[in-house]
């Protein structure tokens, strides 16, 4: 767990971020056409939804901490007493290795969208994602790993007129 000032140092920090996409990174680096019909088809509307997504969340991170400070100084845990900081567990070697196998899930999944398509290959993630994180609700996510995808690529195919990656093996109509 991480203490209150890292938390407001990584709340500032997303804010700081955000305000560059939104500033710097999205006006300059994503072009788009001036005859777009629909602002929802715009390739700067989504980045720009969330990198103020991002701004959003890192002022509800600071305000939390300034907020829970002020509560700090009064009564913490509901008893009158404490929390100790060295008493936090930091990390367990299950939680890195989770974490290192989300990262290879995210570079597999680039490595796989060529050969399967985004469809197939975001299904394969999705179960795998789940299977990592132990969710309680197996069927569901299941469902959603294969509902999302087709529906998603059916939204941007045949409504927006959007190409979605079509892999070598099997091709969606």
């Amino acid at each position: 767990m991480m203490t209150s000032s890292r938390v407001s140092r990584l709340g500032v920090g997303v804010v700081v971020f955000g305000v560059l996409l939104l500033t710097i990174a999205i006006p300059q680096g994503i072009n788009a056409p001036s005859n777009i019909q629909s602002i929802f088809l715009s390739p700067k509307f989504w980045p720009t939804v969330i990198a103020f997504a991002l701004v959003f969340l890192g002022t509800m991170l600071v305000v939390q901490q300034l907020v829970n400070r002020s509560l700090d100084n009064n009564d913490v845990n509901g008893d009158g007493s404490k929390t100790d900081v060295a008493k936090i567990e930091q990390g367990s070697p299950a939680g890195w290795m989770r974490l290192a196998l989300m990262a290879s899930l995210m570079v597999g999944l680039v490595w796989a969208i060529p050969l399967f398509g985004m469809v197939w290959a975001s299904m394969i993630c999705f179960v795998a994602f789940a299977v990592i994180v132990r969710t309680p609700r197996r069927y569901t996510s299941l469902i959603v790993a294969i509902l999302l995808p087709l529906f998603l690529y059916g939204f941007f195919n045949h409504v927006a007129g959007v190409a979605v990656p079509q892999g070598e093996f099997l091709r969606l109509p």
